[in-house]
């Protein structure tokens, strides 16, 4: 099938699944397209999907959203870099330790729309020498509502930036 026949199809999908009309069938196909869609643009990327995951797990999109962390030491507020449904990357003062768990507070884009509040932990950090440094985290527990709001605004913004 044509890429762009495709899209226009998997675009269609994404909107029905938006407004919760599809039926368990549907989803079912849904979910697989939406994961055949992250696999081609993962590729695109030059990234690879880690073996036993999920490309939409993976997949990010640049997108700066607000977001409050909880350390140990103290909350802070930042904003994201990129996100996935797997997790999110932001520039961070000082030397965040890794493998630190967490607390979050991610604000989604809209006026209606409730955060997303969870935790994660850091599983990497840059290594400039001063300065913020990009810090990734992964999450560790998102409740399946908002996980499965995470990955339609993802869906959203990637097809944003698809032409076809």
């Amino acid at each position: 099938m044509d890429f762009s026949v495709w899209l226009t199809s998997f675009r269609e999908l994404h909107e029905r699944a938006r407004r919760k009309l599809l039926t368990s069938e549907e989803h079912a196909s849904y979910l697989e397209a939406r994961e055949q869609l992250a696999r081609s643009l993962l590729a695109a990327q030059g990234q690879s999907v880690p073996a036993g995951s999920m490309a939409r797990r993976n997949f990010r999109v640049p997108k700066g959203m607000a977001v409050d962390i909880g350390f140990r030491s103290g909350s802070l507020r930042s904003r994201t870099l990129d996100i996935s449904s797997g997790g999110f990357s932001c520039m961070l003062p000082g030397n965040p330790l890794q493998a630190e768990h967490l607390g979050f507070v991610l604000w989604l884009p809209g006026e209606d729309e409730p955060p997303v509040v969870g935790r994660a932990r850091i599983v990497s950090v840059s290594t400039t020498e001063s300065g913020p440094r990009r810090t990734s985290f992964a999450f560790e527990f998102v409740s399946e509502d908002d996980h499965e709001r995470l990955e339609l605004m993802i869906f959203d913004l990637a097809l944003g930036y698809i032409t076809a």
